[in-house]
């Protein structure tokens, strides 16, 4: 998918799967996103995750889907999810237990977002969303749904702007975008959303 906001950006917006060349460029990315969260939460040591996301999501032939946005060869952002059973443990246990192309759930989780703070405010985030929206879509996922934390408000607007209804879980909320079985659109929200 491809998206051109030329006018606000210093280059062409391109949202594309995840290639393996551009693990340096999101390891920075997740190096940036470790720094603004010890910003805003001065009072917890963050660990950092960079080594995960080297050997566990990055990995080629697992089970995590990673689109990114790319302006001028440089990435941007990314947004990393997978297929899920609902139950962490369980989840977890397919990071280990490959589904050799069968598809073991029809929920896809939206894990992690991130957009470098010099790009934002500029449509990309939700780019991000649409197409691996699209991906669910095209791969017969029947939700996409995403946990945020309350505090996290400019992820919980673009997920809103999206048609995403919401469950309060008290510090976060859920955030599901149900699809209709006829018609692969996301199905029409009722009442009081």
């Amino acid at each position: 998918m491809r998206k051109n906001l030329s006018n606000r950006l210093p280059g062409k917006l391109i949202i594309r799967p995840y290639r393996p060349e551009d693990e340096a460029q999101v390891l920075n990315l997740v190096r940036e996103l470790e720094s603004e969260l010890a910003e805003k939460f001065p009072q917890v040591k963050i660990e950092s995750g960079v080594e995960t996301y080297r050997t566990r999501y990055l990995k080629k032939g697992n089970k995590y889907v990673m689109y990114v946005a790319e302006v001028n060869k440089k990435i941007v952002g990314f947004l990393l999810g997978y297929p899920s059973l609902g139950i962490p443990e369980v989840d977890s246990l397919y990071d280990v237990l490959p589904l050799n192309g069968e598809k073991a759930t029809d929920e896809f989780y939206l894990q992690m977002t991130f957009v470098s703070r010099a790009y934002r405010n500029r449509g990309i985030s939700k780019a991000l969303h649409r197409a691996v929206i699209k991906y669910a879509l095209e791969h017969g996922y029947r939700e996409v749904y995403a946990c945020i934390a309350k505090w996290n408000i400019p992820e919980l607007k673009v997920i809103r702007s999206l048609k995403f209804e919401s469950q309060d879980l008290g510090t976060r909320y859920r955030l599901s975008l149900k699809f209709d079985e006829q018609s692969s659109s996301p199905r029409k929200r009722g009442g009081g959303g």
